[in-house]
């Protein structure tokens, strides 16, 4: 039986939700965005050198501390003979064996934090790799993460993101704070919203930049609007595959800029597509390498495994991870837009398909992984260790199989979450299976669709 019943499993994510929402946050960040804003936009313009200089001694701390708090890393460092205070050189580190989702999930949820009430602020991973997995984080790790959007966004826009500004983020759920002592604002609709009441909030609202997955972004480009004329200078899409083609196509329908994210939920921001269309990686919030699948590693220009260590997040250590995407990493000798760090390439990520209703409706694949995502978040279904897939064999039907996680899990809920996206005239079927249908041998694909286009 889990450490954490289904009751207190929900109470801990509302109780970070509430304790979030206290203006001392607000003010923190304030304080620390005038103390250290400057030291933030400079890092990524530094030699490599002092980068990665940077880097080692901030995982030689992480590790350190996972092995002296983290029962999962304690047992899994123990077991090669580390010792504290091990790492000196990037050999040292390279010596670390690796980490997989399915040891977070079976560690959940003593052995993945020093202390199970550090769930309290916590995230899941949405699902599209393959499995839920719920990991704790620091509050440390939320105000440098915040801060980082900041960054983030002057770069993107060309160094254009002004104080005053706000950030429309269509997606899974909002972050954690919205806006800093009131500027840098943050705006959030859910991805299960209609289509045509984001236009129109758009409208309204007049937001300079848009956050959202590709496939969201394409149905905004249906309606015919041209964000031009609302205020939206850049849009960021992220979560999804989307190439260098589609993003110019929507640019144009849209009429402004688009730029890609490369993120996940462990390792946070991973790499930024630039104005030039170079992805640099945030090298201050998480280390990357490329291994073969043998588990080698792989010197610059060679595309592999992309294995990630998040360098904010302390409450459940990130090391070594795993992320099963493929790409290659190169040295930049110094970009148009400043940065000096490496960069990566040929990210190969996952495609999705939209589901077809019977009245030539599509909805994005985002809509679903959100749907997912949400079951714990709206409608309080523990989602820990659940791996889905959603399948439409013909246009009249959808199919969802699961795999149950730590959690029995309320289907008919599940089902009625999913007429909240297609209309009642599709029949809806969940299947509780042991293994996917559509998951062998290729990457793991959350929403298929056959109807033919």
């Amino acid at each position: 039986m889990s450490k954490i019943s289904k009751s207190e499993y929900v109470a801990l994510r509302k109780k970070g939700e509430k304790y979030m929402t206290l203006p001392v946050h607000d003010e923190i960040l304030s304080r620390i965005l005038k103390k250290s804003g400057k030291k933030l936009n400079s890092f990524l313009n530094q030699p490599l050198e002092k980068i990665q200089d940077w880097q080692l001694k901030r995982i030689s701390y992480i590790v350190d501390y996972a092995f002296e708090n983290i029962p999962l890393y304690r047992k899994k460092y123990s077991e090669v003979g580390y010792k504290k205070g091990s790492i000196k050189t990037w050999d040292d580190f390279f010596k670390l064996p690796y980490l997989h989702k399915e040891e977070l999930i079976e560690g959940f949820p003593d052995a993945i934090v020093k202390d199970v009430n550090d769930f309290v602020l916590s995230t899941r991973s949405s699902g599209s790799s393959g499995k839920f997995v719920t990991i704790a984080v620091s509050e440390e790790a939320i105000y440098k993460d915040t801060l980082q959007t900041v960054r983030q966004f002057n770069m993107q826009s060309g160094g254009k993101y002004r104080p005053e500004d706000t950030i429309l983020y269509i997606y899974t759920c909002p972050w954690w704070v919205d806006n800093i002592n009131g500027e840098y604002k943050q705006d959030f609709l859910p991805t299960t919203t209609k289509v045509e009441d984001a236009v129109n909030h758009i409208r309204k609202t007049r937001p300079r930049y848009i956050s959202t997955y590709p496939t969201y972004l394409e149905k905004i480009a249906s309606t015919g609007i041209k964000l031009s004329d609302y205020g939206v200078e850049l849009v960021i899409v992220h979560s999804e595959q989307s190439n260098v083609m589609q993003r110019k196509m929507l640019a144009e329908a849209l009429d402004v800029q688009v730029l890609d994210e490369y993120s996940s939920e462990e390792l946070t921001r991973i790499a930024l597509e630039c104005p030039m269309h170079h992805y640099h990686l945030e090298e201050d919030a998480c280390f990357i390498e490329i291994i073969d699948d043998k588990g080698n590693k792989l010197p610059d220009g060679e595309t592999g495994i992309v294995v990630g260590t998040n360098l904010l997040n302390t409450a459940t250590p990130i090391i070594r991870y795993i992320q099963g995407d493929l790409a290659k990493i190169t040295i930049s000798q110094e970009c148009e837009c400043g940065d000096k760090g490496r960069i990566i390439e040929g990210v190969k990520g996952r495609n999705m398909d939209s589901i077809i209703t019977p009245e030539g409706e599509y909805i994005p694949a985002s809509c679903f992984m959100d749907l997912a995502y949400n079951w714990f978040l709206v409608y309080e279904i523990p989602v820990h260790g659940l791996k889905y897939q959603f399948v439409q064999p013909d246009v009249k039907r959808l199919d969802l199989y699961i795999i149950e996680g730590e959690y029995s899990l309320d289907f008919d809920a599940i089902k009625e979450s999913i007429y909240s996206l297609i209309p009642r005239s599709m029949e809806v079927s969940v299947h509780k299976v042991d293994n996917l249908l559509y998951d062998k041998g290729v990457k793991y694909r959350p929403v298929i669709s056959f109807v033919r286009r």
